[in-house]
């Protein structure tokens, strides 16, 4: 079980020490962020889920990473890496091209991503643990639909709707190589 946790709690706990690294060596690294429709913004679709404008931004992503990620891993730890490669990559394109002019950063584009991946996964597959797992993360994240009508200055609500989009593409894109591989 050790295994399956690694994955998503390592990366959480190298979040948690990004964070510190910047609140007691910088003044801030939200410019390290996304800035849309700009060249320097561009770097932002790497480095934006690792970093966090506050502790509080940071702390309030923390467990939903932790849960859903470690929900994602229990398919397999390939889908986990493979899938939040494609969701980072995504959500911070979607982020870059239809973001508000302003630093985005912050792991819950990513979030929602795993949120989504989950649901996609129990409709495409209809197996009992991909339904578990989607079902785990509807009664504990149900809410997060919600989160796309929160439009105030400082919340990412493109951020968060490329995360869900790319996480349903991520999804979609693990059960079409699922179903060529079984007809090969």
């Amino acid at each position: 079980m050790s295994r399956i946790i690694s994955h998503a709690f390592y990366i959480l706990i190298a979040l948690w020490i990004i964070h510190a690294v910047q609140f007691f060596l910088f003044s801030e690294i939200g410019q390290y962020g996304i800035y849309p429709r700009s060249i320097s913004g561009l770097t932002g679709i790497i480095t934006a889920p690792w970093i966090h404008h506050s502790w509080w931004h940071l702390i309030s992503n923390s467990i939903p990473f932790l849960i859903l990620g470690t929900l994602v891993q229990l398919k397999s730890s390939v889908i986990f890496l493979e899938s939040t490669l494609i969701i980072v990559l995504l959500s911070g394109i979607g982020t870059w091209i239809f973001g508000s002019p302003a630093y985005h950063a912050g792991a819950s584009a990513l979030i929602l991503g795993y949120w989504s991946f989950l649901l996609t996964d129990a409709y495409n597959t209809k197996s009992i643990k991909a339904i578990l797992l989607g079902s785990v993360a509807v009664v504990m994240y149900g809410g997060f639909l919600f989160i796309l009508l929160d439009v105030r200055t400082h919340i990412s609500w493109v951020g968060h709707a490329s995360g869900l989009v790319a996480g349903i593409i991520a999804a979609n894109l693990y059960f079409n190589s699922e179903n060529s591989s079984a007809k090969d």
